[in-house]
């Protein structure tokens, strides 16, 4: 290549060097945030006792103990944990929250009522019920291993509300 090219590209490899990164960061971004909305990323924190607005509904307080079960497998122990949910004047709907340590390893467990069937009762409700106007309670079970002593948090999360969601704390 002679100067004469160099010179006669100036132009164009400048704006090739300017927009290559700007068009980049601009995807990059773009993807982000879509990808941000579409995720729980925004806690709502509750602590112990309180109760937050959450998808136009109150939610909390929770409250939740150790608990024994016949039905429990050996080297495990049961967190039963109520949650109180005031719904507004639009429904909330979520799945059934998880139950995650606050610290340590940060594990996280699924609600277990169907495996522990032996305290279900045909009104418990481990999800929210957005056909259901008055005040109701989440009755929910986890199974831990021994060694999860606690601060827990249990997540709650409606699709209508991403990228926020609730956490609330427990101390069993």
């Amino acid at each position: 290549m002679t100067r004469g090219w160099w010179r006669r590209n100036a132009v164009p490899l400048a704006a090739i060097a300017v927009l290559l990164p700007v068009t980049v960061g601009v995807v990059a971004v773009n993807e982000w945030a879509a990808w941000d909305q579409a995720h729980p990323s925004r806690p709502v924190t509750v602590e112990p006792g309180a109760s937050a607005s959450y998808g136009g509904a109150l939610i909390g307080p929770a409250t939740s103990s150790f608990t024994v079960d016949e039905e429990a497998p050996a080297g495990t122990h049961v967190v039963r944990a109520n949650v109180l949910i005031t719904p507004g004047d639009d429904p909330l709907s979520c799945g059934s929250p998880r139950l995650r340590e606050a610290g340590g390893q940060g594990r996280q467990w699924n609600e277990a009522s169907l495996e522990l069937s032996s305290e279900l009762s045909d009104d418990s409700r481990t999800s929210c019920a957005p056909d259901l106007p008055i005040r109701y309670s989440l009755t929910l079970s986890y199974l831990v291993p021994d060694d999860a002593t606690g601060p827990f948090v249990i997540e709650l999360e409606s699709a209508d509300e991403f990228p926020r969601f609730v956490r609330l704390v427990v101390e069993p």
